[in-house]
């Protein structure tokens, strides 16, 4: 399904019109509480949702050549609490489709990033079966089991999409590292997690690594045609920090995880017979697995009169250097909820990242440049820094706009400087 930009602001006016008068509700929502039908529903233990994304961008500057980009995003998802439904305590089911249209600027203006200025596009202009999956808690929630098909987003590095570029977005190492599949791609598999306290706790997930998982074909469907190509198993371990500061606490968490892909990968630089294969041609050399690890913190430091205050955060993901193409990735920023008393639900973003292009890709270039094979760009790293500020128009519905600037893209040194400026609509139902 396509919505256009024309008909997702109808779609949006009528939904406001008709939650005008159910605002005193307190749902964060456009439609807000359906006249009762949802605080009924989820009574009963049913949880429905919707909301929808879009975003503009345009370069003004680098790439070869000028273009404009839309793309966007309708989400549906729905929790069954089998406890409420049918007395099955702790047991619920979870469903998520998502439907993804438009196109993508980087390719459209020829930008040559190694990370997307265009978060909400990608993996196909297709309706997915997201999240499909039952979860068990026990002993007073300190065990919680969920099996079925999933994204690895919602456990597994999970940072929020306060920005467009794709450096500061989601699960950031399944955009470098095959088997890895983030929202709204999913996979089947299982998450046990243990809390032990509630400041803390472990995980550990087991997941299906096939490459057609990624395939537009795989639509609604549940399971995934084609032979299984290994296991990705993934660990992480976290904090959830409360800072003393008199009359409040400042949250923040604090996580660390390692990942290993029992799928083999070809090695970037050897064929195999270990020597480069960019001189000789020949098959490359297959790696056995691949693994990486990545931390990540995101922490509250200030709070101002209106509720909001000043957040920093920083993420670390180092991946398989012999396989990845991109084997690090470093960012740090900041949000500042509530800059303005009269404006409690804007927020400020900056943030600032650096992808590194791995050491075999250069090595690569440069013994093609020495063999006459050339020239080559030798890649390094490509900087990205993106200022936005989201504004809340009315519960619900909220407008961001944004400007990213992207130094050495994709990793080219010679490369021109890219300047993206951007606008996302994002409506809650």
């Amino acid at each position: 399904m396509r919505l256009s930009p024309i008909a997702t602001a109808l779609a949006a006016c009528l939904a406001l019109g008709a939650s005008v008068s159910a605002r005193a509700s307190g749902e964060n929502t456009l439609t807000a509480d359906w006249h009762g039908a949802r605080t009924r529903l989820h009574d009963q233990g049913i949880d429905l949702s919707a909301d929808y994304v879009g975003e503009w961008l345009h370069n003004t500057h680098g790439g070869r050549r000028h273009a404009t980009a839309y793309a966007d995003q309708l989400h549906v998802g729905a929790a069954f609490d089998f406890g409420k439904l049918w007395g099955w305590r702790g047991a619920s089911l979870h469903v998520d489709i998502t439907n993804r249209n438009g196109h993508q600027l980087d390719a459209r203006a020829g930008l040559g990033t190694l990370l997307e200025t265009h978060e909400i596009y990608g993996a196909g202009n297709v309706t997915r079966l997201t999240r499909f999956y039952l979860e068990q808690q026990l002993w007073q929630d300190r065990l919680d089991i969920k099996a079925g098909r999933m994204d690895l987003n919602a456990d597994f590095f999970p940072l929020s999409c306060d920005f467009e570029n794709l450096s500061f977005c989601g699960s950031l190492p399944g955009y470098i590292t095959p088997g890895w599949y983030s929202w709204p791609v999913s996979q089947l598999g299982g998450v046990i997690r243990l809390n032990p306290a509630s400041a803390w706790y472990a995980r550990v997930g087991a997941f299906d690594v096939n490459p057609r998982n990624a395939d537009p074909s795989q639509g609604l469907k549940l399971s995934t045609p084609g032979r299984n190509t290994g296991t990705l198993v993934v660990g992480e371990a976290g904090w959830d920090t409360a800072l003393d500061a008199g009359s409040h606490v400042l949250p923040g968490s604090w996580r660390i995880g390692a990942w290993r892909n029992s799928a083999p990968a070809p090695d970037l630089l050897l064929d195999v017979n270990g020597q480069p294969r960019v001189l000789t041609g020949a098959a490359a050399l297959q790696r056995g697995s691949t693994q990486g690890s990545y931390a990540l913190v995101k922490q509250q430091l200030t709070r101002n009169a209106a509720g909001g205050g000043l957040t920093v955060f920083g993420n670390l993901v180092r991946a398989d250097a012999d396989t990845d193409r991109v084997d690090r990735m470093v960012s740090v920023g900041l949000l500042y909820q509530a800059p303005f008393a009269a404006r409690p639900h804007d927020r400020i973003g900056l943030a600032w990242g650096q992808n590194r292009v791995s050491g075999r890709v250069a090595e690569s270039a440069r013994l093609a440049n020495a063999a006459g094979m050339g020239p080559v760009a030798v890649p390094g790293s490509e900087s990205v820094l993106e200022l936005n500020y989201s504004a809340r128009i009315v519960p619900g519905l909220t407008l961001m706009p944004s400007v990213q600037f992207v130094r050495h893209p994709g990793g080219d040194p010679g490369a021109a400087r890219a300047t993206v400026m951007g606008l996302r609509v994002a409506a809650a139902f």
